[in-house]
């Protein structure tokens, strides 16, 4: 649950990143016009210079703040493949786990089944000994499923 809720936020930080890409990509292409402008009309007047200086500085600025993004982008990227294969690592060791789960659980159903079968089987061997020792004995009512209580055959209660 951890590695998902990293991977999701570095998912998030990266298409933050990604986002702040873009609008600097968007924001540089109306900077790059002015200045453009700018050198055309600084030759006519030292005023314009300094303006074409300022949004100089602040395209560097913006350059320099996206390359900063870029850099986190390739740190966010790294994150969120080794996340990836660290939750691909997870999930073979929980279906193997799952797996084991799976046989053991077969494997006491079984002994469940056999104990079952081994305990009719004794039940059954014990009845036809009672009827041999005494003969014309009504054992119809003797079934696993019952047990004597105060004298008399009743239905076993497992739950007791």
């Amino acid at each position: 649950m951890e590695i998902r809720k990293a991977e999701e936020a570095a998912n998030l930080r990266l298409h933050e990143a990604g986002q702040k890409y873009a609008d600097l990509l968007g924001s540089m292409v109306p900077l790059q016009a002015e200045v453009a402008e700018l050198r055309v009309a600084a030759e006519n007047s030292k005023v314009l210079g300094a303006k074409l200086s300022e949004t100089e500085e602040k395209l560097a600025a913006k350059i320099e703040a996206l390359d900063l993004l870029q850099v986190e982008n390739g740190k966010l990227q790294v994150e969120v493949n080794k996340l990836q294969v660290e939750k691909e690592f997870l999930d073979k060791q929980l279906a193997s786990q799952n797996s084991k789960i799976e046989e053991l659980e077969k494997s006491n159903q079984e002994l469940i089944d056999d104990m079952a079968g081994t305990f009719e089987e004794g039940f059954k061997e014990a009845l036809a000994q009672a009827t041999c020792k005494n003969p014309g004995i009504d054992t119809s009512n003797c079934d696993p499923g019952n047990q004597i209580v105060d004298g008399k055959v009743v239905p076993l209660d497992l739950w007791e």
